[in-house]
């Protein structure tokens, strides 16, 4: 009786232990046993990117100054790229959106290294970001207004509390081929 049970609580306890080391590796942190029951703390956390996991999301804001010389509210420009059935095998649309992510992450590692002001607003992510808002601004206004860009991350799951800027940028009215 013993050697039937055997492989099966073993085998039952390998599938428990990966689904459960699964969802407490999902990317939001939602699911994760660890935080809610401590027996579970010792599921190994598996994340790409080591030794720097991407747990955090990069957000692009930027505003306009609008009539009367008041600044509009903030508005997203959003990195994410709609999934289709064939995306794991052909993506090209994740290039724009990977390269705008990787220019604001970028941006962060200088501000995290205490890097200047003026240095960074000299760097070429700052300048690309710079292109990409005033492009779009442009688009919106058909013609060069003022705006500021800004940079925030934000921990997935934290709410308000997980929101941090990162860089705000100076005012500018450059048009897109500046």
């Amino acid at each position: 009786m013993i050697k039937r049970a055997l492989p099966t609580i073993v085998s039952s306890a390998l599938a428990i232990h990966i689904i459960l080391t699964a969802l407490d590796n999902l990317p939001d942190g939602r699911a994760s046993i660890g935080t809610r029951l401590p027996f579970f703390r010792s599921l190994p956390q598996w994340r790409f990117f080591a030794p720097n996991p991407g747990v955090e999301n990069v957000h692009l804001f930027y505003r306009t100054r609008a009539a009367f010389n008041e600044w509009a509210p903030w508005s997203e420009i959003s990195f994410r790229n709609p999934l289709r059935w064939y995306s794991l095998a052909w993506n090209p649309r994740s290039r724009a959106p990977k390269a705008l992510f990787d220019t604001a992450q970028q941006l962060r590692v200088l501000a995290g290294y205490g890097a200047s002001y003026e240095w960074a607003v000299e760097s070429n992510a700052y300048k690309l970001i710079e292109s990409v808002v005033a492009t779009r601004v442009a688009a919106e206004s058909k013609s060069a207004v003022p705006f500021q860009f800004m940079i925030m991350i934000s921990a997935p799951g934290k709410g308000r509390e997980g929101l941090q800027p990162i860089l705000v940028s100076q005012e500018t009215s450059k048009a897109p081929d500046e």
